[in-house]
């Protein structure tokens, strides 16, 4: 009698089923609508019941193995904001749904559906601008790297807190967002013959300190105020944007929406960034490991970080070493995906003392059995920029402890990168030791560091294998400013003008030189055709102050 009543009491109080609306729904639009609805970068909507049926079994596989939401760091990660993982509990939740039938249920029991107003994340702009002339992308090809200007309609100097990236076709890989002050980037684009200008060496540069960058699975974040960073009026906004083909044609036009504060930061970061040129992944190697290191001259705080590589990558780690010899985990990446590449902000700022060492790492995988592998069957694969060629860089958002630290942190920055470069172009050497642009491209490093006497003979062999080479030119004779030699200083920069009249730094070179012969006019001349191209040179206006001249 007792056990036919547990079977009546079992039957009478089933588990309640799982149904869309009440139990799926919640989990769908917390985590999943902000790419996949209509207009992101997610290839169908889960905005609706039917469309969340349709997709049910690819929705269980994705969840089930981790791919989706996109989110890389180990379990465990919890110290990043915005972590983007599910629990155990809703993966079961969403397994036991498929499993039932993908019931439907009552929809009064639906949250209501996110709002993106306008169709943005962030919620209304305070000002949208949108790419004026749409880039055609043909079907198929090499990856493309395309800078496109996006002129800024601001009258006034305004401070930023938040910018929201709009794709508008799956063909953008990834997006770096930077500005122009000097109209340089929009001359590029006029000599083009389509929208845009090609490469990856813009003038453009990002807002010092901030890194802003879009990719696929990332969410736009609201800044704080006292971190905006300052856009110029009649500064342009360049897109240098990632693209990849899709087997068809594809309409390039995204749009970018700007957030506006009205009060100036007092918080000032600076990013560093540690990159590596110089590595030779050998075919067949499935653990090929590139590491760099960087010390900290000053006592900072680590607010963001991004790492950056491609499909060859497969572990990622990122640790600081104290020096107590205490070692802290940043970041650890235990399976890398090129598609799903992110910027991850701490939820608190991770404070390091002066001499923190920190030990970045990339293991590559370029074997048969690694099937990202874009060669078959796996051939050497170096640096460089295609998505068949590979990196290994991370960029840190640092925030020094006294804001007097900020110009150490910069040089340590400006260091690393100029080192990293110098031996790539050695590399370059080694192979052609007849390469002018390499002597060229070592010689402005190793004059940013101070090794100028090294420059100068980098500078000087590359005139003498490329009598033709402007910039060879220009780099001896900009040293022999410095060393006060005006009459051989002029006829290098004179001979780079006639080369190259284009070459600013020759004009103001040649400034320098004209002031201390006592050349008051041709000084001015000379500033005044280097404002012409780019009214916001500070050294040009610098000259026409020192010779008391109105700008």
């Amino acid at each position: 009698m007792s056990a036919f009543l547990t079977c009546r009491l079992v039957a009478a109080n089933p588990d309640p089923p799982v149904t869309f609306h009440r139990h799926i729904a919640p989990i769908v639009f917390k985590n999943c609508v902000p790419c996949h609805r209509p207009g992101a970068a997610g290839p169908f909507s889960l905005l609706t019941y039917e469309s969340a049926r349709k997709h049910a079994l690819e929705l269980i596989e994705v969840v089930r193995n981790r791919t989706m939401p996109p989110w890389l760091p180990a379990p465990g990660s919890d110290q990043f904001a915005g972590t983007r993982t599910l629990s155990v509990e809703e993966i079961q939740r969403i397994e036991r749904w498929v499993e039932a039938g993908t019931k439907e249920g009552d929809p009064k029991d639906s949250p209501p559906l996110p709002r993106f107003e306008g169709g943005w994340h962030l919620g209304p702009p305070d000002l949208v601008v949108q790419l004026p002339q749409a880039y055609s992308l043909e079907a198929q090809g090499p990856d493309v790297y395309r800078n496109f200007v996006l002129p800024i309609p601001l009258m006034t100097n305004r401070y930023v807190r938040a910018v929201e990236f709009h794709p508008g076709n799956p063909a953008i890989h990834h997006v770096r967002i930077q500005l122009d002050t000097a109209g340089q980037c929009r001359k590029a684009d006029e000599l083009d013959s389509e929208p845009g200008f090609g490469g990856m060496n813009s003038p453009a540069r990002y807002p010092p300190g901030h890194l802003l960058t879009w990719a696929p699975g990332r969410d736009p974040e609201m800044g704080t105020p006292d971190m905006a960073w300052l856009l110029e009026a009649r500064t342009d906004v360049v897109l240098q944007l990632h693209l990849q083909r899709t087997g068809k044609r594809e309409i390039i036009q995204p749009s970018l929406a700007l957030y506006f504060s009205d009060q100036p930061p007092n918080r000032f970061p600076t990013i560093v960034g540690m990159a590596a040129q110089v590595f030779n992944i050998p075919a067949g190697s499935s653990n090929y490991t590139v590491r760099r290191t960087l010390k900290l001259p000053c006592a900072s705080s680590i607010l963001s970080l991004m790492p950056h590589a491609h499909s060859l990558a497969k572990e990622v780690t990122l640790t600081a070493q104290l020096p107590d010899g205490t070692e802290r985990s940043l970041l650890s990446i235990p399976r890398w995906d090129f598609r799903w590449q992110s910027a991850y902000r701490f939820q608190k700022p991770v404070r390091f003392p002066l001499g923190t060492r920190l030990d970045f790492s990339i293991i590559f995988d370029n074997s048969a059995a690694n099937p990202h592998n874009p060669n078959r069957p796996p051939i050497p694969v170096g640096f460089g920029p295609q998505s068949t060629d590979e990196m290994a860089e991370i960029s840190l958002q640092l925030l020094p402890e006294n804001p007097r630290d900020l110009p150490q942190l910069q040089r340590a920055s400006h260091e690393f990168f100029a080192l990293e470069n110098i031996a790539y172009f050695e590399q370059v050497l080694r192979d052609n030791p007849r390469d002018a642009n390499a002597h060229v491209r070592i010689g402005k490093q190793l004059g940013g560091i101070g090794r100028r006497e090294q420059a100068f003979g980098h500078f000087v062999k590359a005139a003498e294998i490329q009598p033709d080479l402007a910039e060879a030119h220009q780099g001896v004779g900009t040293l022999l400013v410095e060393q006060q030699q005006w009459g051989p200083a002029r006829e290098a920069l004179e001979l780079a003008l006639r080369l190259d009249p284009s070459l600013d730094r020759s004009r103001i070179g040649l400034a320098v030189v004209a002031m201390a012969e006592g050349r008051i006019n041709e000084a001015e001349k000379h500033a005044r055709d280097v404002l012409k191209h780019n009214p916001a040179d500070g050294n040009a206006a610098k000259i026409l102050d020192r010779i008391g001249r109105p700008r």
